[in-house]
């Protein structure tokens, strides 16, 4: 008698992607501790460079300022042009020409980046035209998304955060934003979100009104 061999039974993994509740899970984003280090390293080897006449620390401080001041996506960032600048038009934001999904917007920025935009542009983009790119490489292209996201993991390796990256720092920007005036339709805006819908995660990280809530649970006596 011939057996029969038996297949054996293969079980499938199951290919659904897990889903999330509430806010941004805490490696997509910096606290207030965290961004005061990034912020404190990246001023610190600016400082240092601009008394040795230096520039690529600059740079590297720029960056930093911008993504955490304006929330901006790394590529728009690399597609910046001096035009796009207050320095330019004279208004109290920078125009994104071509944002994800071909849709431009302006996104408004503080005095104190308007000052810093300034101060860059009249120091290290001496002679440039209004067409030009905000940020060059040192090969004197316009920066490419590889470099900058290359000079922000840097940066968080040495100032002791460990892993960061360009979109970390949108997500703080965005977070730090709504937690102002939780005017949900603002952060909308100024994140360039076609839905409300994708920005309210934010509405749910880090919640200073959230913190209350648990902080007075745990000071009740027992």
């Amino acid at each position: 008698m011939v057996k029969r061999k038996t297949k054996a039974k293969v079980t499938k993994k199951s290919t659904k992607k897990t889903q999330q509740r509430g806010g941004l899970s805490p490696d997509k984003y910096l606290n207030d501790d965290q961004l005061k280090k990034v912020r404190q390293y990246a001023k610190d080897r600016a400082d240092l460079a601009r008394m040795r006449g230096g520039s690529r620390a600059v740079i590297d401080e720029l960056l930093v300022e911008l993504f955490v001041n304006t929330g901006l996506r790394a590529s728009e960032l690399c597609d910046l042009n001096i035009a796009d600048l207050p320095i330019t038009h004279s208004k109290s934001s920078v125009w994104v020409r071509d944002g994800k999904g071909k849709v431009s917007r302006v996104v408004d920025i503080s005095e104190k980046l308007q000052k810093r935009l300034e101060r860059f542009v009249k120091l290290h983009r001496k002679g440039a035209s209004a067409d030009d790119p905000l940020l060059i490489s040192e090969q004197g292209g316009r920066m490419q998304y590889r470099s900058v996201y290359a000079k922000i993991k840097s940066v968080g390796k040495k100032a002791g955060i460990g892993k960061l990256h360009p979109h970390m720092l949108r997500h703080t920007y965005l977070t730090r934003l709504y937690n102002v005036e939780k005017d949900l339709r603002f952060v909308q805006d100024q994140a360039g979100h076609a839905s409300p819908t994708t920005t309210a995660i934010y509405a749910k990280t880090n919640n200073t009104a959230r913190k209350r809530q648990v902080e007075t649970l745990d000071d009740e006596e027992f």
